[in-house]
């Protein structure tokens, strides 16, 4: 099963887009808990200032000790609620008078004893008249010649309900500008994936990486070629010397003509009927290897090949051709006699390649696993060749043929369509 490849600009604009929204998204979190816990804490202290406020208010002593100034102190209790936004304000007694601006005159509550009894001024949280609440609490004393005393107590609540519907607002507010980034980030990554895919001209980082393992793997059969095609080349030179020096002239002249005659055919074959520049080098870099192998390697006089069609991709017919001839060299190790051919020609309206060997054969049970990638009889770290071989053919929308050789070894046959 292939990956299936994510594109550059699907991955920056996944990352961006990520640690933006993790980043607004957690700051927006901590904004909001301290945010809440500020508003709460404001909202302790105002609770506390107002009740303390009216407590000392001299109406609010008269509407205890006179039960006079109910009609003027509710104006004002009920103005203070609408400046302050208190859910609501209380005024109880001891002798059981209740003002609210709740409308609900509820008598002292438990939490009321502390103001009562120790003249004590102090925030609760407790549930109110709209759910949970801050209530700040305050006494209101009343003083005579000698001495003080405590008639009743204020209570201003805050509904945390209130509170948290602020807070969201405020939050709200905050969320909205955090789209703003968030969209300034999205589109500065798009802006930054388009930059990025012009300084690589369009490609995407795993075809620069596809290609520069190409070039590599190119580059190291050109060098391991051009080894062979060196180290063959001194070995003849080392004959030439040694017939020199012992004389034989003849024989000297005699093997020279022979290795022209051998040179210039296959020359002819691959420099006047083979028009493009990598197969011609790599024929000339196996023909070195062949002979350096002691393998008879030729290159069929029918050979030919023109310029290649559009949709076929010289460096991948390169890997097929390269890994066929490598595969045929090793099918002849073993070989007294090992013979390799090659034959490439476009005359037809199929490209087609073949490669022969008198190896050893392949098994028809192996041939069903034959270009599996990863298996080889070779041993480990093998059996990439002829998967590659495969891909590369499937790519061009060909197709691989192979029969046994009568009466030994192997034939390979590519069929390449030359129209896509």
């Amino acid at each position: 099963m292939k990956t299936k490849t994510v594109s550059l600009r699907t991955k920056i604009f996944a990352l961006v887009f990520s640690l933006l929204f993790f980043i607004i998204a957690g700051m927006s979190t901590v904004f909001y808990a301290i945010q809440t816990g500020e508003t709460a804490e404001q909202v302790h202290q105002l609770s506390l200032q107002t009740a303390q406020t009216i407590s000392l208010m001299p109406e609010t002593t008269a509407f205890l000790v006179e039960q006079r100034d109910r009609e003027t102190l509710l104006p004002v209790l009920e103005h203070i609620q609408e400046r302050t936004e208190a859910q609501s304000i209380s005024i109880a007694g001891r002798n059981g008078t209740v003002l609210s601006t709740y409308g609900n005159n509820e008598l002292l509550r438990e939490s009321d004893s502390r103001s009562l009894i120790y003249g004590g001024t102090y925030t609760v949280e407790e549930t109110g008249t709209d759910g949970e609440a801050i209530i700040g609490k305050a006494p209101i004393m009343k003083t005579t010649d000698n001495y003080t005393e405590v008639i009743g107590t204020v209570s201003v609540e805050f509904s945390k309900k209130s509170i948290a519907q602020k807070t969201a607002a405020q939050t709200g507010e905050i969320l909205i500008a955090a789209a703003f980034a968030l969209l300034a980030g999205v589109v500065g990554g798009i802006w930054l994936t388009k930059s990025i895919l012009a300084d690589t001209l369009g490609f995407e980082p795993s075809k620069i990486a596809a290609m520069y393992k190409k070039t590599i793997d190119e580059m190291r059969l050109y060098s391991d070629d051009l080894r062979a095609q060196t180290h063959e080349f001194m070995n003849k030179l080392y004959v030439l010397s040694g017939l020199l020096q012992l004389g034989r002239n003849e024989a000297a002249l005699d093997f020279i003509q022979k290795e022209a005659d051998s040179v210039s055919l296959q020359n002819q074959i691959v420099f006047k009927q083979i028009q493009d520049d990598l197969i011609q080098a790599v024929l000339l870099g196996k023909t070195a290897k062949a002979s350096e192998r002691k393998v008879f390697f030729t290159i069929e006089q029918e050979s030919t090949l023109s310029a290649l069609p559009a949709h076929i991709d010289a460096h991948s017919l390169l890997t097929v051709i390269s890994n066929l001839i490598d595969n045929a060299f090793e099918a002849v190790k073993q070989v007294k006699q090992p013979l390799v051919t090659f034959l490439i020609t476009d005359a037809s309206p199929t490209l087609i390649i073949e490669v022969t060997d008198n190896g050893t054969g392949i098994d028809e049970q192996v041939l069903h696993f034959l270009f599996e990638k990863g298996y080889s009889t070779k041993g480990d770290g093998r059996g990439f060749g002829l998967h590659n071989v495969k891909e590369a053919v499937e790519s061009f929308h060909g197709m691989i043929e192979v029969v046994p050789n009568e009466p030994a070894g192997t034939i390979f046959t590519i069929y390449i369509p030359k129209e896509d």
